[in-house]
């Protein structure tokens, strides 16, 4: 049976992890129609990994997270869209919870389920002290979790490529404001991966892109109250 629905996920020198999150998302149980991988200027052996996983492949300059989801979003012919972090993992069910949920709506939605921190197996004692973990379950409020209509994105308008971390908080605010509904399941649908290499790590100096985020939602909110 046909999902009509299409995976992005945009992918930056992380070989190490893609084909354990691809292997994921073609084992769910109601299976996406294609998986995109976006290829965002990798400088390792991520372009010959994402060429035999992904059913479409595509490469660009380096420009950030939110400009590889565009363009993903931008190449998906399917109804439906969900965008998958490369080093995420999804349960297997995932799809299958969330199509069913955004067909019970009757409003513009966008639907995300509870999430899961794990340490990644490679990391070594030193490495696990230095990392903050936490193991519960929680409310996964974040690109890797959602499903919505490919519709209702472009309604919410795509990701500020400007911002470098923190992208979610602001496109999330402006999906609200837009009439997009957040709907969080009780299921746990995804595992997020905790490694040396997690973006909020590597880009520490990007860090003011938060408040950057936050200032953009409250200036643009101000504009139209």
């Amino acid at each position: 049976m046909a999902s009509d629905i299409s995976v992005v996920i945009p992918v930056f020198n992380g070989a190490a992890y893609l084909a354990e999150c691809v292997a994921s998302i073609r084992a769910q149980t109601l299976r996406p129609d294609a998986i995109i991988v976006v290829d965002d200027g990798s400088q390792d052996e991520t372009p010959a990994i994402a060429r035999q996983l992904g059913d479409v492949f595509y490469r660009q300059p380096h420009g950030g997270v939110s400009s590889a989801r565009n363009a993903g979003q931008k190449l998906a012919q399917t109804e439906f869209i969900a965008f998958a972090d490369c080093d995420d993992l999804w349960l297997p069910k995932k799809l299958e919870w969330q199509k069913q949920a955004i067909e019970q709506q009757t409003h513009p939605a966008m639907i995300f389920g509870q999430v899961q921190q794990f340490l990644s197996p490679e990391l070594d004692a030193s490495d696990r002290e230095m990392l903050e973990f936490d193991g519960k379950i929680g409310p996964g409020w974040m690109a890797s979790n959602l499903v919505l209509r490919n519709r209702d994105f472009d309604r919410a308008g795509p990701f500020d490529t400007a911002i470098r971390i923190g992208e979610f908080i602001e496109w999330f605010a402006r999906a609200k404001d837009a009439g997009l509904a957040p709907v969080m399941l009780p299921e746990l649908t995804c595992r997020r991966r905790i490694h040396k290499n997690n973006t909020g790590r590597r880009d520490r100096d990007k860090r003011h892109d938060y408040l950057h985020a936050l200032k953009k939602t409250l200036d643009r909110r101000r504009l139209n109250p």
